[in-house]
């Protein structure tokens, strides 16, 4: 009697084994084998990094703009700036924003007139 008893323990103990692993399908292998590459990927490029090396396409880090690694940055004149602020105060004239809050106590602006929550410096409906 105690012989089938340990037998049926034996094979309830097994075959739960592999119900857990047919239920994994294995993917605790592969996730564990991603997160080895995913170390090793970030030791690499930690690694080129500190030592000045050229990083891999996918390691980059330097941003540039139009293939250039160096913004101009342009100054405006006087004048520049004054057209600036008189095309402001034209837009504000024209579009009257008002905070409005709504039924739900959002905030949102209002324009007295068409068009005018694409951009101030929209010119339609000029």
């Amino acid at each position: 009697m105690r012989s089938i008893i340990a037998i049926s323990i034996l094979l309830a103990s097994v075959s739960s084994a592999s119900a857990q692993f047919a239920m994994d399908h294995g993917n605790a292998a592969a996730a564990a084998s991603q997160a080895r590459q995913e170390q090793a990927y970030q030791r690499a490029k930690a690694a080129a990094i500190a030592n000045g090396g050229p990083l891999l396409p996918s390691q980059q880090t330097n941003f540039s703009v139009g293939g250039r690694g160096t913004i101009k940055i342009e100054t405006r004149n006087a004048e520049e700036l004054k057209a600036d602020e008189a095309g402001q105060a034209a837009w504000a004239a024209r579009c009257k924003p008002a905070v409005v809050e709504d039924r739900e106590g959002l905030r949102r602006v209002k324009y007295a007139e068409k068009d005018c929550d694409l951009s101030r410096f929209n010119t339609a409906g000029n």
